[in-house]
């Protein structure tokens, strides 16, 4: 038996009631949307009490990862965009130059940019000049956050996590992902708040969540939402 619920965090949640389950389990769909396979008989009620019985894992749960790369293609980042192009000199190589705030991504044009090879690289270009331009444009910003909550962190770092956006070490020290800049503004602020918050508290108590709320103007739980749903242009 197949069919979907709605929840109020996860949108739509297939469903899957089988013979000869004896337990819940929950996968990603290709679509995104969060699948639960259940035993067949199970009611309404109880699926929805399984999913906020298992919300916190839920959250945790890896999601699957598809991305989309094109010639003319442009990509939106914080402070400067991407733009794909081919090239006729080079077979076999992807150039890039920055031309001001325009990073130009040049795969020669016979390259299958649906290849899951060429995707990857794609990626890693993209994610190694990410990194070099979040110097410039992603660390000002963290500073103008602090200050303007009057903190002062020991230092700003720049990281490469994909899951792992943000971290606040023992010693102070923010530590900030390259791949934010491929984040809208008021989720790049949303993080660096959260990592801010964790001077002060160094875990995810409500006292933390109080503080990190104040620091995001009352918009915590709304900005959490959106980061979820957030679909990176690059892989891995």
């Amino acid at each position: 038996m197949k069919g979907y619920i709605e929840d109020k965090e996860f949108g739509k949640i297939y469903v899957e009631l089988r013979r000869g389950m004896t337990s819940v389990r929950f996968t990603y769909h290709a679509d995104g949307h969060l699948l639960m396979r259940a035993p067949l008989g199970v009611s309404l009620s109880d699926l929805q009490r399984m999913v906020d019985v298992n919300r916190e894992q839920l959250r945790q749960l890896p999601q699957p990862q598809s991305v989309t790369f094109r010639f003319g293609q442009e990509i939106e980042c914080l402070g400067c965009r991407v733009v794909i192009e081919p090239q006729r000199s080079h077979p076999g190589y992807i150039l890039n130059r920055w031309e001001g705030d325009t990073l130009h991504l040049c795969p020669h044009e016979n390259a299958i940019l649906d290849d899951e090879a060429v995707k990857h690289t794609i990626s890693k270009v993209i994610g190694r000049a990410m990194e070099v331009k979040a110097e410039d444009v992603l660390l000002p910003l963290a500073r103008e956050v602090a200050n303007g909550l009057g903190l002062q962190p020991a230092g700003f770092e720049i990281g490469r996590g994909m899951r792992k956006l943000g971290h606040c070490t023992a010693k102070k020290v923010i530590q900030l992902s390259r791949n934010l800049m491929f984040l809208p503004e008021p989720l790049v602020r949303y993080i660096i708040c959260h990592e801010l918050a964790h001077l002060t508290h160094m875990n995810h108590s409500p006292q933390f969540h109080a503080l990190c709320d104040s620091y995001c103007g009352g918009q915590e739980k709304a900005l959490e939402r959106q980061l979820r749903t957030f679909r990176f242009p690059i892989l891995k």
